[in-house]
């Protein structure tokens, strides 16, 4: 039987929760392809790509209290980072929210300047936004108890919380008793009423967690601590999904709406990669025994990546054979999107590896104090190798989609490498000091 000392005892609920939540946007685009048209997929790709800006916020945050929570789990005060976390995020995104619910149509049309702005589709988005700020608050409950390995909790609001949006989205678009058919903005009413019920979850288990302890007012150099590490993420979290949006946005304005919907559908597949669940063990794991033992935080790390990498990529290897099969599936009687996606997604497919490889090696830096040093290696290779690229999509002869694919792959490579061999140089360079200074207490 595992026990909590086990790097496996939280992995697989990281990774099938992380395989769960990432399998919503697909949803999404599923129940999109059976009841609308590309139109109403490229929407929901870039309502999502508008939305990730606040939550990579908060990721940031949320990532923040989980590393630091997992450092001071003996002090009686660590739930300090948690109400720090959850102030720092309502103060940074509710002017964000507003500010996107008061403009929708210039932020859409910034984005992808085919996407439909109707008013069903302004109502979708509005509706979305109202559950991202639920989404937010969950992230910041999330790093709270992933930090202290409660796995239960992490799958089980998952797991409620996406069934309860697959039954409101079929509920909404179909229609039920008095309820008549919503259109596409009844899949944001079913995203708001899904996010709630996973926030009623985490909120009952913590005031029941918080009435059986003593709350305590957070001190000052909390917030201070917090920021320190949460700031330079949030920054990267900002500039990075800028970059993300130029692939859509040149892929849009270079090759049209049928490609650019394909990359919206190619990029759904990626995203249910548990990568970031990997990233999350690790997070937790190489930080709780970085402090003590860097060198079986070094070893632990190393685990997590080959397992995670190793195992993922076999599995998008083997997808990327019954790649037809896969887009029957998901673009249903849509036969000229299926079309323009088998390619793209059977390259997506066999480099899966090299995206959840990087999702864990950066996730291992940052939780060795090598913050800043990650997020610029990441940020270095997106604009110095792929929005150059990008941009320069009309000067490349006979460039399609398929282009955009190799570049992202080959760009996955060199940053993987880069980053990888700096761990390791990190790593060599803390055993040195060590061996000079006191000697390693084993935390096992």
């Amino acid at each position: 039987m595992l026990s909590k000392h086990s790097v496996f005892y939280t992995t697989p609920a990281f990774v099938m929760g992380i395989l769960l939540l990432n399998l919503r946007p697909l949803v999404d685009k599923l129940f999109a392809t059976a009841y609308f048209s590309s139109a109403e997929i490229v929407l929901m790709g870039t309502v999502n790509l508008i939305t990730f800006i606040p939550e990579c916020i908060v990721l940031a945050t949320s990532y923040a209290i989980q590393t630091l929570t997992a450092r001071h789990l003996d002090d009686d005060n660590h739930v300090q980072f948690f109400l720090c976390g959850v102030s720092l995020t309502v103060a940074m995104i509710v002017p964000i929210l507003l500010v996107l619910s008061l403009f929708p149509v210039t932020v859409l049309k910034l984005v992808a300047k085919d996407v439909p702005i109707h008013t069903n589709a302004l109502w979708f988005f509005r509706l979305r936004l109202i559950g991202c700020f639920f989404q937010c608050i969950m992230f910041c409950l999330r790093g709270l108890y992933s930090a202290h390995r409660n796995n239960r909790i992490f799958f089980t609001v998952i797991a409620l919380s996406l069934a309860v949006h697959c039954l409101c989205n079929q509920l909404f678009l179909t229609g039920f008793w008095f309820l008549s058919p919503l259109g596409v903005q009844g899949m944001g009413l079913s995203y708001c009423v899904a996010m709630l019920f996973g926030l009623a979850i985490y909120a009952d288990q913590f005031l029941h967690d918080i009435h059986v302890s003593r709350f305590v007012i957070p001190r000052l150099d909390r917030y201070f601590q917090l920021l320190r590490f949460s700031l330079p993420l949030t920054l990267h979290s900002i500039i990075d999904h800028i970059g993300t949006t130029l692939i859509f946005s040149c892929t849009g304005r270079h090759f049209g709406l049928l490609p650019l919907a394909s990359l919206h559908l190619i990029s759904s597949v990626q995203g249910i990669s548990p990568g970031a669940g990997f990233g999350l063990t690790a997070l937790t794991e190489v930080a709780r025994a970085y402090g003590n033992n860097p060198r079986l935080a070094r070893q632990r790390g190393e685990y997590i990546l080959f397992i995670g990498a190793g195992l993922i990529g076999i599995i998008g290897f083997f997808l990327s054979f019954h790649t037809d099969a896969l887009l029957s599936l998901m673009a249903p009687g849509n036969s000229m999107l299926q079309s323009a996606t088998v390619l793209p997604m059977q390259i997506m497919l066999m480099t899966l590896c090299l995206h959840v490889g990087c999702q864990v090696v950066l996730k291992i830096l940052q939780a060795v104090d090598q913050t800043v040093a990650s997020v610029s290696i990441n940020l270095a290779f997106i604009y110095g190798f792929r929005v150059p690229l990008l941009l320069s999509l009309g000067l490349i002869s006979g460039a399609s989609v398929v282009t955009v694919s190799y570049i992202l792959c080959l760009e996955k490579l060199l940053k993987l490498t880069a980053m990888f061999i700096y761990w390791r140089w990190v790593t060599h360079r803390t055993r040195q000091g060590s061996t000079v200074g006191q000697p390693l207490t084993s935390t096992t």
